[in-house]
């Protein structure tokens, strides 16, 4: 399995007006009932992968990334 060497994040603003970063996880759907996380990334590149093939992943999020 290939890990991404930088996690793309999207930035939000905290309830002190303070920037953080957030993410989204991409899973596998799996038939044994475990799942596993295949990437984290931004919402846009997640909602891609889970879009060509709903089949196989699915998305979540978004989790604050530190």
């Amino acid at each position: 399995m290939k890990y991404a060497r930088k996690i793309s994040t999207m930035v939000g603003v905290g309830e002190q007006d303070t920037a953080i970063n957030l993410g989204w996880a991409v899973l596998t759907r799996a038939s044994a009932g475990r799942s596993e996380v295949v990437k984290v990334t931004n919402h846009e590149e997640a909602d891609d992968l889970v879009r060509r093939n709903p089949d196989v992943f699915y998305k979540s999020g978004p989790f604050v990334v530190g």
